[in-house]
């Protein structure tokens, strides 16, 4: 995405997608509908793990659960970095009156990648020649491929808006202003620009749409389909 042709220097918003997962798996591997707008590439295996890391994930930061689901079968957790790739040549540098250092944007990219984990549970790991097994773990990965399109869609095409409007950009990147040496430090030498667009815009658009997808209206089927699964290998 370009900003608004301006006096200022030329430069554009990119997103990346990274996927910790490495796993591709064939969309007729199990019996799920993928939600429209994954690709083949993003239907990853998810990384299995035990209850109690699944806990520790879920407390160690309050966007993981923002719905505050009683039993957590999946999860899908992401991380934002928004960076420039060549900092050097992208931010000039300058001297002024009693030695003040300045710098000022003079273009290119500005990256904005997200870097999306899938977890689920051990216990719904599926298990080769195991139809019901592969059966509930499809409707479990099936609900958080949900949350990965929102990841996706966020970073592709709400989030880059939100950063071409904020008055740091505006200031700093469309319109060119001279950035204190301290506040180059800490934005573009310390990444605290990553913090600005994390914490505020991104943050909240994530928690928002994942309290939809995690509200008791919508989880409810999928809560209803584990239970019923496990009720009949339970019974088998």
């Amino acid at each position: 995405m370009s900003p608004p042709a301006g006096k200022g220097p030329a430069f554009k918003i990119k997103s990346r997608i990274a996927h910790t997962n490495t796993v591709i798996v064939p969309r007729s591997r199990y019996p799920i509908k993928p939600p429209k707008g994954l690709s083949a590439n993003d239907l990853r295996l998810p990384k299995f793990v035990r209850r109690e890391d699944m806990m520790k994930l879920l407390s160690g930061t309050q966007k993981n659960n923002p719905a505050k689901l009683a039993s957590v079968h999946g999860l899908v957790t992401a991380e934002l970095a928004v960076s420039f790739p060549d900092i050097d040549k992208q931010w000039q540098r300058s001297t002024g009156a009693q030695n003040r250092v300045s710098w000022r944007f003079v273009g290119g990219d500005l990256v904005l990648e997200a870097t999306i984990a899938v977890h689920v549970l051990d216990d719904d790991r599926p298990l080769d020649k195991d139809g019901l097994s592969q059966k509930l773990f499809a409707v479990i990965w099936e609900h958080e491929l949900l949350h990965v399109l929102d990841d996706i869609e966020i970073i592709r095409d709400w989030l880059p808006g939100q950063v071409q409007q904020d008055e740091w950009t505006r200031r700093y990147l469309v319109d060119g202003q001279e950035l204190p040496d301290p506040t180059f430090d800490h934005y573009i030498r310390k990444n605290n620009l990553t913090s600005w667009f994390r914490d505020g815009p991104w943050l909240g658009e994530r928690n928002r749409r994942a309290d939809i997808r995690d509200s008791a209206a919508n989880y409810a089927h999928v809560s209803d389909a584990i239970n019923d699964i496990r009720a009949k290998m339970t019974n088998r």
